[in-house]
């Protein structure tokens, strides 16, 4: 099942995903844009992760680190005020200044399946938290 939250999205803003994966092998999808196109999902997602068997993967596909069932795990993106992200998962730099936005962030979507969770968390000008 497919979750959104819109969010507010800020330049200088740090978007925090706090993640507990029901089953290891159910993987998940999160992805962070805007837009929304009834057929397809998000539209303009600059920033997506996907786990699949406990692998995580960025939008260029490349393996990022692992996750386990029942173990939270975070990941955080930073929005910088010239559009770059950076990200950290459990708080390690794993990609800096590695891509730009062509939209403002404004919407999370989140493929929600069996009991997994995501806590969103948007610091900025000001900041919301929001539980799935």
């Amino acid at each position: 099942m497919l979750v959104y939250q819109d969010i507010t999205g800020y330049s200088n803003s740090v978007i925090n995903l706090e993640f507990n994966i029901d089953h290891t092998e159910s993987g998940f999808k999160v992805a962070i844009g805007s837009g929304v196109n009834s057929a397809n999902g998000l539209e303009y997602s600059g920033i997506l992760f996907t786990g699949q068997s406990g692998y995580i993967f960025d939008q260029d596909g490349d393996f990022v680190g692992g996750y386990r069932h029942d173990v939270p795990f975070s990941i955080e993106t930073h929005i910088h005020e010239d559009c770059h992200v950076s990200y950290y998962i459990d708080e390690s730099l794993i990609k800096n200044n590695y891509t730009t936005l062509t939209h403002k962030p404004i919407r999370v979507e989140f493929e929600k399946i069996g009991q997994s969770s995501l806590e969103i968390t948007n610091k900025g000008d000001s900041s919301c938290k929001l539980t799935y």
